[in-house]
């Protein structure tokens, strides 16, 4: 028996709008409908490394990330199951001891910036969306963030941009846009918004 739970896959370049994109999506449907899974709470535990250590990692390779978890997950969803999400601190680069709970909805949404490019991730999706910007605006948007959100300076932005963020950019997020059914572009896409949520109306429809 087919699964009753649709899920929309979003992704795109660090600073690319991806994570606004898949928000402004959440947003037209009621919350009783949908939830939103954040890559980001999917980070490995770095706990059992030194403060420094963990500084030096690479946060945007594949590795970093426990996608064999965020799967399980996805799975339990579908079949009605409530998870218990990681919670993870930006600031110490590692998972808190608390979890959080998260009930299954009709609707899943997805989004971060590896997660077109894992095979097994992308069986689990109904849809798919690339959030396509240039790479000047998306290391702009993330300096900001990163000053604002994370407290590191800008000095500390440009290190992790130029060592890995642009080659890891370039090894694995680019070319998963070839797995994207959607391309929309990171500014002035209310009109692609539109056109996802109605797609997805439209097939949820052909289901019933």
């Amino acid at each position: 028996m087919k699964s009753k739970t649709y899920i929309i896959g979003i992704a795109g370049a660090s600073g690319s709008g991806k994570t606004t994109f898949a928000q402004n999506l959440a947003k037209k449907f009621t919350k009783e409908e949908v939830l939103l899974i954040t890559q980001d709470a999917y980070y490995k535990d770095l706990m059992q490394l030194t403060i420094s250590d963990r500084a030096k990692h690479n946060f945007d390779h594949p590795d970093s990330l426990d996608f064999k978890l965020l799967k399980e997950h996805l799975y339990e969803l579908k079949l009605g199951i409530s998870i218990q999400q990681p919670i993870y601190d930006f600031n110490s680069h590692s998972r808190l001891s608390s979890t959080r709970t998260i009930e299954p909805k009709q609707i899943i949404i997805v989004e971060g910036t590896l997660i077109l490019s894992q095979k097994e991730l992308l069986k689990e999706f109904n849809t798919t969306v690339y959030i396509q910007l240039d790479q000047q605006t998306c290391l702009d948007r993330r300096i900001k963030r990163d000053i604002a959100e994370r407290g590191r300076t800008k000095e500390e932005v440009l290190l992790q941009y130029r060592t890995t963020v642009l080659p890891m950019y370039e090894e694995f997020i680019k070319p998963s846009s070839l797995h994207a059914k959607n391309v929309h572009p990171g500014v002035d896409n209310s009109f692609e918004l539109e056109k996802t949520y109605l797609q997805i109306v439209a097939e949820l429809k052909n289901r019933t």
